[in-house]
């Protein structure tokens, strides 16, 4: 019967057991991090896809925040996990699928990233994605792939 509500494309990343309900009458998947029910949009079918991939790539996610402010003017960012000594490591910015990943998203996520000063980037919109490493000075590198965790 679900199956017949849901009509959420294959993402590049792997799948996984997806907790989903309609209990009030839409949907919502169960995020772990937040240990909640959130609403099942597009972008969060992203977010929960990659989260769970950079969990099992073993990013913790007990160091892992989601949908925070960066500071006071209200911004939001998508994903941010800190590295052991509770500084920012990568920040993630997740789109919808139908939504490209262009250098206006990375211009976005590079500036929550004055705040936030993570050395990594990852922007995806679950169809392509892309990593970038941030110098202190700010200049930003694309490079091929997602860094690992920073050992304990």
């Amino acid at each position: 019967m679900m199956s017949e509500l849901v009509a959420l494309p294959t993402l590049i990343f792997p799948t996984f057991a997806a907790r989903i309900n309609s209990d009030d009458g839409s949907l919502r998947i169960y995020d772990e991090v937040r240990r909640m029910y959130v609403s099942l949009t597009p972008e969060e079918w992203v977010r929960q896809h990659c989260i769970h991939w950079l969990a099992g790539q073993g990013y913790p996610l007990g160091r892992c925040s989601v949908e925070r402010k960066v500071d006071a003017s209200g911004m939001r960012y998508d994903v941010l996990w800190v590295d052991a000594e509770m500084k920012p490591y990568l920040l993630v910015e997740c789109k919808s699928p139908d939504v490209k990943v262009t250098t206006d998203v990375l211009r976005q996520s590079a500036w929550y990233n004055l705040t936030l000063k993570a050395p990594y980037i990852l922007l995806t919109n679950g169809m392509e994605a892309f990593c970038a490493s941030v110098a202190r000075d700010g200049v930003v590198d694309m490079i091929d792939q997602v860094p690992p965790y920073p050992a304990l």
